[in-house]
């Protein structure tokens, strides 16, 4: 199985990996670990702000997954977008708590997709 096959997915958009990742089995093995390990706690901060809002940790994440979930196909950039707005204005905590669970459902589904297509990955 080559690289490419393992990157597909109808929960990702992957196009970005496949067309710069594609040829190099490690760095895409190190950039998925990276993904992973930096995302995952802070998802885990996240989760504490669905019942008592951080708007710094809500913002500064927001910020920071913009870049991450962009090149890793995360699709929620809106969502993102708009929690970082919102944290800095700390406007609108029920819109707030309803954006961050869709982030935090997506986030875990795409970190579980990562997660596979790493064990598939690591066998060539």
């Amino acid at each position: 199985m080559e690289i490419r096959a393992i990157l597909k997915s109808n929960l990702l958009n992957l196009d970005s990996l496949r067309d710069f990742f594609s040829e190099d089995k490690d760095l895409l093995i190190e950039l998925i670990n990276a993904f992973i390990s930096d995302t995952s706690p802070r998802i885990k901060i996240l989760e504490k702000s669905l019942i008592d809002i951080d708007y710094n940790s809500v913002k500064d994440i927001s910020h920071f997954f913009k870049s991450s979930f962009g090149l890793m196909g995360i699709n929620c950039l809106d969502e993102i977008n708009l929690l970082e707005k919102l944290a800095i204005e700390k406007e609108n905590p029920k819109l707030i708590q309803d954006k961050l669970s869709n982030v935090i459902k997506a986030s875990n589904n795409g970190i579980a997709e990562y997660e596979v297509m790493l064990g598939k990955l690591k066998t060539l």
